[in-house]
């Protein structure tokens, strides 16, 4: 599930900061005041379903669509080590590109984008002079 504004359907959403003892109370419950990144509208949302609830979510952008993270690419903050000697696997988001660690397991794994290689197919190829010669 992706977190959309609903003024200008932008996905860039950060938290807002809660401006009353109400939106904390209410953000217990899955109900987030968020803010547009684009629009800078503020607005609350439900960022969750019950049916959710097991499945690791990113803390930045609440994508579920995550990678792992290595640890000689990262070097982990204490709190991150102490969870993963407690058994926590190491999760990685790739849209905000940020490192955690969580006990939950991952719903859906983010697969890069890659070219496609045209197979049987003659590819043209530029020469100095100006002409294409295929192959």
């Amino acid at each position: 599930m992706f977190v959309t504004c609903p003024a200008c359907g932008s996905r860039h959403v950060r938290h807002s900061k809660s401006l009353s003892v109400w939106e904390k109370l209410v953000s217990v419950f899955g109900r987030y005041t968020l803010r547009c990144k684009d629009c800078h509208h503020r607005f609350a949302t439900r960022v969750w379903k019950f049916a959710d609830l097991r499945w690791t979510r990113c803390p930045r952008c609440y994508r579920t669509d995550l990678t792992t993270w290595s640890e000689e690419h990262y070097v982990a903050r204490w709190r991150t080590q102490i969870l993963l000697s407690f058994g926590a696997k190491r999760v990685r988001c790739e849209a905000c590109r940020f490192n955690f660690a969580a006990f939950r397991p991952v719903k859906e794994r983010y697969r890069f984008p890659r070219a496609r290689k045209d197979r049987g197919q003659a590819v043209p190829v530029p020469q100095l002079d100006g002409e294409t010669v295929t192959k």
